[in-house]
Protein backbone atom coordinates (compact mmCIF):
# COMPACT_ATOMS: atom_id res chain seq x y z
CA UNK A 1 0.00 0.00 0.00
CA UNK A 2 0.98 3.68 -0.69
CA UNK A 3 2.20 5.82 1.74
CA UNK A 4 0.55 9.17 2.08
CA UNK A 5 3.03 10.89 0.28
CA UNK A 6 3.63 8.78 -2.26
CA UNK A 7 0.35 8.91 -3.17
CA UNK A 8 1.02 12.79 -3.95
CA UNK A 9 4.05 12.35 -5.77
CA UNK A 10 2.36 10.19 -8.46
CA UNK A 11 0.88 13.25 -9.56
CA UNK A 12 5.03 14.70 -9.85
CA UNK A 13 4.53 14.42 -13.79
CA UNK A 14 2.31 17.57 -13.21
CA UNK A 15 5.26 20.02 -12.60
CA UNK A 16 7.78 18.49 -13.73
CA UNK A 17 6.54 18.04 -16.99
CA UNK A 18 5.54 20.32 -19.62
CA UNK A 19 2.12 20.03 -21.13
CA UNK A 20 2.84 21.39 -24.92
CA UNK A 21 6.01 19.14 -24.63
CA UNK A 22 3.47 16.42 -23.84
CA UNK A 23 1.09 17.74 -26.62
CA UNK A 24 4.17 17.48 -29.59
CA UNK A 25 4.80 14.05 -28.40
CA UNK A 26 1.20 13.13 -28.39
CA UNK A 27 0.74 14.67 -32.06
CA UNK A 28 3.47 12.73 -33.43
CA UNK A 29 2.08 9.63 -32.91
CA UNK A 30 -0.60 11.39 -35.16
CA UNK A 31 -3.76 10.77 -32.83
CA UNK A 32 -7.01 9.89 -34.01
CA UNK A 33 -10.06 12.00 -32.51
CA UNK A 34 -10.67 9.04 -29.88
CA UNK A 35 -7.64 9.55 -28.59
CA UNK A 36 -8.23 13.02 -27.52
CA UNK A 37 -10.90 12.00 -26.22
CA UNK A 38 -9.24 8.91 -24.40
CA UNK A 39 -6.59 11.21 -22.97
CA UNK A 40 -9.48 14.38 -21.66
CA UNK A 41 -10.93 11.11 -19.84
CA UNK A 42 -8.07 10.28 -18.26
CA UNK A 43 -7.41 13.81 -17.07
CA UNK A 44 -10.83 13.84 -15.65
CA UNK A 45 -10.12 10.33 -14.18
CA UNK A 46 -7.26 11.66 -11.80
CA UNK A 47 -8.88 14.67 -11.38
CA UNK A 48 -11.45 12.47 -9.64
CA UNK A 49 -9.21 10.61 -8.16
CA UNK A 50 -7.36 13.70 -6.42
CA UNK A 51 -10.73 15.01 -5.41
CA UNK A 52 -11.14 11.34 -3.67
CA UNK A 53 -8.08 11.99 -1.65
CA UNK A 54 -9.20 12.54 2.12
CA UNK A 55 -9.04 16.13 3.33
CA UNK A 56 -7.05 15.67 6.28
CA UNK A 57 -5.04 13.22 6.98
CA UNK A 58 -3.70 12.10 10.83
CA UNK A 59 -0.44 10.49 11.40
CA UNK A 60 0.25 10.01 14.83
CA UNK A 61 -1.07 13.52 16.93
CA UNK A 62 -0.30 15.54 13.50
CA UNK A 63 -3.27 16.20 11.56
CA UNK A 64 -2.61 17.20 8.27
CA UNK A 65 -5.48 19.24 5.93
CA UNK A 66 -4.73 18.16 2.08
CA UNK A 67 -7.04 20.96 0.65
CA UNK A 68 -4.22 23.27 -0.56
CA UNK A 69 -2.25 20.54 -2.24
CA UNK A 70 -5.85 19.23 -3.88
CA UNK A 71 -6.69 21.85 -5.35
CA UNK A 72 -3.76 22.73 -6.71
CA UNK A 73 -3.25 19.10 -8.11
CA UNK A 74 -6.53 20.08 -9.37
CA UNK A 75 -5.88 23.45 -10.95
CA UNK A 76 -2.24 21.66 -12.89
CA UNK A 77 -4.52 18.84 -13.98
CA UNK A 78 -6.91 22.02 -15.76
CA UNK A 79 -3.86 23.42 -17.11
CA UNK A 80 -2.95 19.76 -19.30
CA UNK A 81 -6.36 19.16 -19.96
CA UNK A 82 -7.32 23.07 -21.30
CA UNK A 83 -3.58 22.51 -23.63
CA UNK A 84 -5.19 19.32 -25.08
CA UNK A 85 -8.30 20.73 -25.53
CA UNK A 86 -7.30 24.20 -27.34
CA UNK A 87 -4.98 21.79 -29.98
CA UNK A 88 -8.25 19.72 -30.90
CA UNK A 89 -10.14 23.73 -30.99
CA UNK A 90 -7.66 25.38 -32.89
CA UNK A 91 -8.12 21.82 -35.10
CA UNK A 92 -12.04 22.47 -35.53
CA UNK A 93 -11.74 26.10 -35.57
CA UNK A 94 -10.25 25.87 -38.70
CA UNK A 95 -11.87 22.89 -40.12
CA UNK A 96 -15.44 24.88 -38.81
CA UNK A 97 -14.00 28.33 -40.97
CA UNK A 98 -12.80 26.15 -44.37
CA UNK A 99 -16.40 24.55 -44.46
CA UNK A 100 -18.03 27.59 -43.49
CA UNK A 101 -16.24 29.27 -46.45
CA UNK A 102 -17.17 26.14 -48.69
CA UNK A 103 -20.82 26.87 -47.74
CA UNK A 104 -20.75 30.87 -47.99
CA UNK A 105 -19.10 30.28 -51.90
CA UNK A 106 -21.99 28.15 -52.78
CA UNK A 107 -24.70 29.68 -51.82
CA UNK A 108 -22.97 32.69 -53.59
CA UNK A 109 -23.51 31.22 -56.90
CA UNK A 110 -27.41 29.53 -55.88
CA UNK A 111 -28.50 33.23 -55.05
CA UNK A 112 -27.55 34.82 -58.33
CA UNK A 113 -30.20 36.67 -60.61
CA UNK A 114 -31.34 34.32 -63.35
CA UNK A 115 -31.23 37.21 -65.49
CA UNK A 116 -30.43 34.86 -68.99
CA UNK A 117 -29.18 31.14 -69.87
CA UNK A 118 -25.97 31.90 -69.03
CA UNK A 119 -26.77 32.90 -65.58
CA UNK A 120 -29.24 30.08 -65.20
CA UNK A 121 -26.11 27.94 -66.05
CA UNK A 122 -23.76 29.17 -64.08
CA UNK A 123 -26.52 28.25 -61.02
CA UNK A 124 -27.34 24.74 -62.35
CA UNK A 125 -23.25 23.75 -62.39
CA UNK A 126 -23.50 25.37 -58.80
CA UNK A 127 -26.26 22.92 -57.86
CA UNK A 128 -24.97 19.92 -59.56
CA UNK A 129 -21.72 21.03 -57.97
CA UNK A 130 -23.80 20.86 -54.45
CA UNK A 131 -25.08 17.00 -55.55
CA UNK A 132 -21.52 15.94 -56.24
CA UNK A 133 -20.44 16.86 -52.68
CA UNK A 134 -24.01 15.47 -51.12
CA UNK A 135 -22.00 12.12 -50.42
CA UNK A 136 -19.10 13.61 -48.72
CA UNK A 137 -21.09 15.77 -46.49
CA UNK A 138 -21.35 14.19 -43.70
CA UNK A 139 -17.93 12.89 -43.77
CA UNK A 140 -16.64 16.58 -43.43
CA UNK A 141 -19.08 18.08 -41.07
CA UNK A 142 -18.92 14.84 -38.76
CA UNK A 143 -15.63 15.54 -37.59
CA UNK A 144 -15.93 18.93 -36.55
CA UNK A 145 -19.26 18.38 -34.63
CA UNK A 146 -17.66 16.07 -32.67
CA UNK A 147 -14.39 17.59 -31.94
CA UNK A 148 -16.87 20.70 -30.73
CA UNK A 149 -18.75 18.32 -28.77
CA UNK A 150 -15.80 16.84 -26.69
CA UNK A 151 -14.53 20.34 -25.92
CA UNK A 152 -17.25 22.64 -25.11
CA UNK A 153 -18.03 21.71 -21.78
CA UNK A 154 -14.44 22.81 -21.27
CA UNK A 155 -13.61 25.81 -23.20
CA UNK A 156 -15.80 28.65 -24.48
CA UNK A 157 -16.03 29.79 -27.90
CA UNK A 158 -16.55 33.50 -29.34
CA UNK A 159 -19.50 34.76 -31.07
CA UNK A 160 -18.57 34.28 -34.81
CA UNK A 161 -17.60 30.37 -34.15
CA UNK A 162 -20.82 29.73 -32.16
CA UNK A 163 -22.83 31.30 -35.37
CA UNK A 164 -21.05 29.19 -37.79
CA UNK A 165 -21.39 26.10 -35.59
CA UNK A 166 -24.84 26.76 -35.78
CA UNK A 167 -24.88 27.17 -39.09
CA UNK A 168 -22.99 23.85 -39.64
Amino acid sequence: MKTFLEGFTTYSWLWTKKPEDDLKRFREKEPELEDFEEKLRDFDSKNDQIEEIQSTHQIGALSLKTMGVKETLSTYILQWKMVFSKDIHKQAKNLLSNLADDIKQIRLKIDKDVKDIDSLGSVMLALEEIRKKQSNINFQFKPVSDMYALIENTLEMDRDELDQRKDL
